[in-house]
């Protein structure tokens, strides 16, 4: 859950990542008090999004901590996808904010180990 209680919204643009196909998203989320997106919503938002859009099972996504709600934050998460011991680097950027909207870009690296942005 979200400090605040409040909801996460998303849209996705496709990309290519590895063997597995994967998505590059952009995330909405609205906080109400302090100015982070906790680490459980990021990494299931991340998760289930991604599993949603290529119709796969729900990866595993770990991220280290909250995401602070300021522009140009990035942190690194990791994927694997069920099944695999591969982990690819995820980075996740606040691109903007609105209101009480965290507006942040997800981005799942082409190659395992490192980050190597798509495209």
């Amino acid at each position: 859950m979200l400090k605040g209680g409040k909801h996460v919204l998303a849209t996705l643009v496709t990309v290519a990542a590895g063997g597995w196909f994967v998505t590059s998203c952009s995330a909405s989320v609205s906080v109400g008090g302090p100015s982070t997106v906790p680490k459980h919503s990021v990494q299931t938002e991340v998760a289930t999004t991604l599993a949603r859009r290529v119709h796969q099972p729900v990866p595993k996504v770990v991220c280290p901590g909250d995401l602070k709600a300021k522009v140009g934050t990035v942190m690194y998460c990791s994927l694997t996808a069920q099944g695999s011991t591969t982990a690819y680097p995820v980075k996740v950027q606040v691109d903007s904010i609105n209101g009480g909207k965290v507006h942040f870009n997800i981005q799942v690296s082409k190659t395992p180990g490192h980050f190597t942005p798509p495209g």
